[in-house]
């Protein structure tokens, strides 16, 4: 009898309620949200020169996004 008649099923996936196009949305666009909001804190918190506070802004920001929005996704609380 061959080998391949011996292998074990795959295991049972539950198909997901939101669209993986919706998915991937939500991290993406709570990333730029909290990006933007990021710069427009840094930029009120500190004199409208100081470039270098607006980027680190806009990644914490971002990263801060990009995780809220994957838990979102998840339908976890965060």
């Amino acid at each position: 009898m061959p080998e391949s008649r011996k292998r074990k099923g795959h295991p049972y996936r539950k198909p997901s309620d939101i669209p993986a196009k919706q998915r991937t949305k939500g991290r993406t666009t709570m990333a730029i949200l909290f990006g933007a909001f990021g710069i427009i804190i840094s930029l009120f918190a500190t004199d409208s020169k100081n470039y270098l506070a607006m980027i680190i802004g806009a990644i914490a920001g971002a990263a801060l996004g990009y995780y809220i929005g994957k838990k979102m996704e998840k339908g976890e609380a965060v």
